[in-house]
């Protein structure tokens, strides 16, 4: 059980109760038959850290109401992005015995342990989002989510362009450790060496996925660097954002420095129609969500499902921004 202190970090977590009639029927993407009704099928969640930022937020909120669409009973919990806290949420709800478990993993390999008792217990586990270390994936059924590889290659792809193959660029990472910040520092790395080896990294520094932090980081890099910095990666649009706000703060003009991120936010979105912004991609956290939960879904029922599934995740610029719709996050 997740004991007083960080019972209080789970802010988000939810019984809901199932109450559709018709979802007794099995819905069409199931593939199969239902072992049991599905009001009767009972799915863990628990969520990276949904006050963290609006995709996560939206994430979390899609999470619930899909859940209440389709009648099944689910706990969505919030481990505030604390590793341990969400060990003992995922130890807690696997002690109750659910039909399956959706993680998104606040940790690459700190959660190992709890997902590995979880799978030995006869319960299957899906990571949603942000994929477990490697040790850890023969206890999972399968994983959801976004390539963050095939971003982070978009993104050094969308700031050479716009840079022109060379120049000078400042990172604002994520969380250091956590697997989704590995996958698109190394692979925007490796893709901007191969291909534009004139674009030259003055400085890469941490703002843990926060859009205060990452305009305060960006500050630090114009007090250190002035007009050196041609352009800037930031792992995520809210970081991105913060960004932003720095450039606007210091008087640059709109374009002047070249920002690029993954994972397009609705003020991204209006940033880039304004000129701020040179490239992102979109990314939906409500298709997110919803793959993780049916997939969860067909792993209660006995329905065998790829080892991996992904989201699309088109570039988006300037030049096609109108071509989708503003984010809602």
């Amino acid at each position: 059980m997740i004991n007083a202190h960080k019972a209080l970090a789970v802010t988000l977590s939810l019984a809901l109760s199932a109450t559709a009639g018709s979802a007794q029927e099995a819905p069409d993407w199931l593939g199969g038959e239902l072992k049991k009704p599905l009001s009767e099928t009972r799915i863990g969640i628990t969520v990276l850290y949904p006050g963290s930022n609006a995709y996560q937020a939206k994430y979390a909120e899609t999470a619930e109401a899909y859940s209440q669409e389709l009648g099944i009973q689910a706990t969505v919990m919030d481990p505030q992005g604390d590793p341990a806290v969400q060990f003992d949420q995922i130890q807690d709800m696997a002690s109750q015995n659910p039909d399956a478990l959706v993680v998104w993993p606040t940790s690459q390999n700190a959660l190992i342990p709890a997902i590995r008792n979880a799978s030995r217990s006869g319960i299957p586990v899906v990571t949603s989002n942000s994929p477990i270390g490697e040790a850890g994936r023969r206890y999972i059924v399968g994983h959801t989510g976004p390539d963050d590889c095939a971003q982070a290659e978009q993104a050094a792809e969308m700031l050479g362009d716009a840079l022109g193959g060379s120049g000078n660029i400042v990172v604002v990472e994520g969380t250091p450790g956590y697997s989704v910040s590995i996958l698109r520092k190394n692979c925007f790395l490796d893709q901007l060496a191969d291909k534009y080896p004139d674009v030259n990294i003055l400085a890469s520094q941490t703002a843990e996925w926060n859009r205060e932090k990452a305009q305060t980081v960006m500050e630090t890099y114009l007090t250190q660097f002035g007009d050196e910095i041609d352009g800037v990666y930031a792992f995520d649009d809210g970081m991105g954002l913060g960004v932003i706000s720095a450039l606007q703060g210091a008087g640059k003009a709109p374009g002047e420095v070249k920002v690029v991120t993954c994972n397009q936010f609705g003020e991204g979105w209006d940033a880039m129609k304004a000129g701020w912004h040179s490239g992102s991609n979109k990314q939906s956290p409500v298709d997110d969500a919803i793959l993780a939960i049916q997939t969860a879904v067909k792993v209660a029922n006995g329905i065998e499902v790829p080892a991996l599934q992904g989201i699309e995740t088109p570039k988006v610029l300037p030049e096609n921004v109108d071509d989708f719709e503003r984010p809602t996050w």
